[in-house]
């Protein structure tokens, strides 16, 4: 399986960094990333995560995630219940290791080179981008997506509602009770050669609309990666604001080999 990412972090005007993101094997959380990479891999798995907590809650839990994910040892079975029972677990270590009113959303995207699935807890979010659009794949668990699920609001509307943050499921103690009565959303999608897909904490989405992503990265994803972070900085940040852009392509292969290119 063939990989391009890019992979970008900024810490915008928080003091800490709480967002984490994961490439395979690889977890960063820094004020400032910008990574190009290109490699073969078997199956993949991506994801990012945007903590919360206060002090140092969201910090600790979002990489504790990405951590548990790091060390998990996957199967090549690309399903929903793979992923379920990963963040179960995860969801269960958290509630024994983690300060009691932490949590994290996560995004993610778990390949084995010919399927993708895409899941997500809370309002980080996954996007697939062909030339045409950006098509929004996942779906937020927050007040104002039920009210969009409801035909209560319209999605221009929601972009500007004022409790648009206000999430009600993700990973952490601070979600424990509401385990039982929430889903991971979790859809399956075969690849297409030509489709890329881009992985975002809300930091992104916050200060660019779809349309405006969708015309920096077509028709070219992966390369226009450092126009989408210098079009956020410019904007304006206001969150920390991470994401990755990857394109996956190919049948699966054993073995990591390849080159990357870091820009710092």
């Amino acid at each position: 399986m063939e990989c391009q990412l890019f992979s970008a972090m900024m810490i915008g005007p928080r003091k800490r960094q709480e967002d984490c993101i994961i490439e395979g094997r690889k977890l960063f959380q820094s004020a400032l990333l910008s990574r190009k990479v290109e490699f073969v891999s078997g199956p993949m798995l991506l994801a990012v995560c945007d903590g919360m907590g206060g002090h140092y809650g969201g910090e600790m839990a979002s990489r504790f995630v990405c951590e548990q994910l790091r060390h998990y040892t996957w199967s090549g079975d690309v399903s929903g219940d793979n992923v379920h029972y990963a963040l179960l677990g995860i969801q269960s270590a958290s509630e024994r290791h983690l300060p009691p009113q932490s949590g994290t959303t996560i995004a993610g995207l778990f390949s084995d080179g010919s399927r993708a699935l895409i899941f997500n807890a809370g309002d980080s979010r996954v996007y697939g981008i062909t030339a045409e659009k950006l098509e929004y794949l996942s779906h937020d668990h927050s007040l104002v997506q039920d009210l969009i699920d409801q035909s209560l609001v319209n999605m221009e509307r929601a972009a500007v509602h004022p409790y648009k943050h206000l999430i009600d499921f993700g990973l952490g103690p601070a979600f424990s009770r509401v385990w039982s009565e929430r889903d991971l959303y979790i859809v399956e999608q075969r690849l297409d050669p030509s489709a890329a897909f881009l992985l975002c904490t809300d930091g992104l989405t916050d200060i660019l609309s779809d349309a405006e992503i969708h015309e920096i990265l077509a028709p070219s994803p992966v390369e226009n990666g450092a126009r989408l972070a210098n079009a956020a900085r410019k904007k304006g940040l206001t969150d920390n604001t991470s994401f990755i852009i990857a394109r996956i392509t190919g049948g699966m292969t054993p073995d990591i080999i390849g080159t990357e290119q870091l820009y710092k």
